[in-house]
């Protein structure tokens, strides 16, 4: 991938899709987990939990399908894996909720989304690769 005006341009495009994918998502899964509990702020991470493990799952298959089908020039991995991928998944938006349920005194909530957040998409990754990659 050669960075030129139009590859950033398709950077900045994707990742400002993927930004918005995730606040809708982020929106509708907790508006979801929410509903009908009395947990509140403590499910505020399943919205970014969900986002990162969809993201590594396409990220996977677009490395793999990328890598086969697409040239070197092709703008399609700086829009969607560079830029979508990137906008809709974001160790920084999940490391602040994790911080914020510390501070909330929800300990269990925060280790639980640390663990389940590296594991799921740990293994989204390795299952993409695992089926896709053959």
């Amino acid at each position: 991938m050669s960075i030129n005006f139009v590859t950033l341009t398709a950077i900045f495009i994707g990742g400002g899709a993927g930004s918005v994918a995730r606040a809708l998502l982020g929106a509708g899964v907790n508006k979801l987990a929410s509903s009908g509990n009395n947990l509140g702020s403590a499910m505020a991470p399943l919205g970014i939990l969900a986002a990162n493990v969809i993201a590594t799952g396409l990220l996977a298959a677009l490395i793999i399908y990328g890598g086969a089908k697409w040239d070197r020039d092709s703008i399609w991995m700086p829009l969607l894996a560079v830029g979508f991928c990137g906008g809709f998944s974001t160790f920084s938006t999940f490391s602040i909720d994790t911080l914020r349920l510390f501070q909330d005194g929800n300990t269990m909530w925060a280790l639980a989304n640390i663990f389940v957040s590296v594991v799921a998409c740990l293994a989204v990754g390795w299952v993409v690769f695992k089926v896709w990659a053959k």
